[in-house]
């Protein structure tokens, strides 16, 4: 598991171990300038300096995120903090060298709502710009935010928004489904789910093959018991740059064993801050 899909696919992660064990092989193909360079980004990431890191990326990635406040809404949205690192191997190719950093982390996991450590083997590109020596990192969103508490109830149905991530053409939405009602309900969030922005703009979920792109326990119907819960993510189509002030969701429909009619679950405005 990397982190190029780290903050969402971290919902569905078996436990890692927390131990941090150097592997028998390092790679000694990288120079001294491109060690240097990977070195001292993962360090700026690490203590939280993301002017330093955004200014040691690619020309090219620096365009995706735009500016160092939205590589840092990145981070702060999971809560993440590189504990231990080490460069472990790497491959040059016409477009660069990929270099593969093993580390050790601690970050937020939204589904249980609890801090956590992991490790993984990292993905970074070392390219040249002009006559300096860049990271390639745009395996992220560009921006991120996780508002503290989020949710909307219809008839014991609860959905809580936990994280909103912008990436190019989609925006992707970590939401918690519960059921406090007393019988067993269905969700068919690829019915009815709608995306709003400030100006009523609408936006809809992707469907596809791609777990990537389309939850399939949510595209298939999702069954909640009572007391039960589930957390997935909504992906929803949206223009490139997407830069809404606000978000409105409605999700449906869901329907309740023996229930008259099918309802909506419609989750109060989100603020995106600026």
């Amino acid at each position: 598991m990397i982190r190029s899909r780290l903050f969402a696919a971290l919902l569905a992660l078996a436990p890692l171990s927390a131990s941090f064990v150097a592997p028998v092989r390092t790679d000694a193909a990288l120079s001294s300038a491109q060690r240097t360079v990977l070195q001292r980004y993962v360090a700026a990431l690490a203590r939280g300096r993301y002017d330093t890191a955004f200014a040691l990326l690619s020309n090219d990635e620096r365009r995706y995120f735009g500016s160092s406040t939205h590589l840092a809404s990145v981070y702060a949205a999971d809560r993440f903090k590189i504990d231990k690192d080490l460069i472990i191997e790497s491959k040059t190719t016409s477009r660069g060298t990929l270099a593969i950093v093993l580390e050790r982390f601690e970050f937020f996991d939204h589904a249980n709502q609890v801090m956590r450590i992991a490790t993984a083997k990292v993905p970074y590109g070392i390219v040249r710009n002009a006559h300096a020596l860049r990271i390639a990192d745009r395996l992220h969103p560009w921006r991120a935010y996780a508002p503290e508490t989020l949710a909307g109830t219809t008839a014991g149905v609860r959905v809580l928004l936990r994280k909103v991530s912008f990436f190019t053409g989609r925006l992707e939405i970590v939401a918690t489904f519960q059921n406090l009602g007393p019988v067993t309900v269905t969700l068919l969030p690829y019915g009815k789910t709608l995306l709003r922005d400030q100006n009523g703009h609408v936006y809809e979920l992707i469907a596809s093959r791609l777990p990537s792109l389309t939850d399939p326990v949510l595209y298939t119907g999702l069954r909640l018991a009572p007391s039960k819960q589930y957390t997935g993510v909504l992906v929803f189509a949206t223009p490139d740059r997407f830069e809404p002030t606000d978000l409105a969701l409605t999700v449906g429909p869901a329907l309740a064993d023996g229930g008259d009619a099918p309802f909506q679950i419609v989750v109060p405005p989100l603020s995106i801050p600026g």
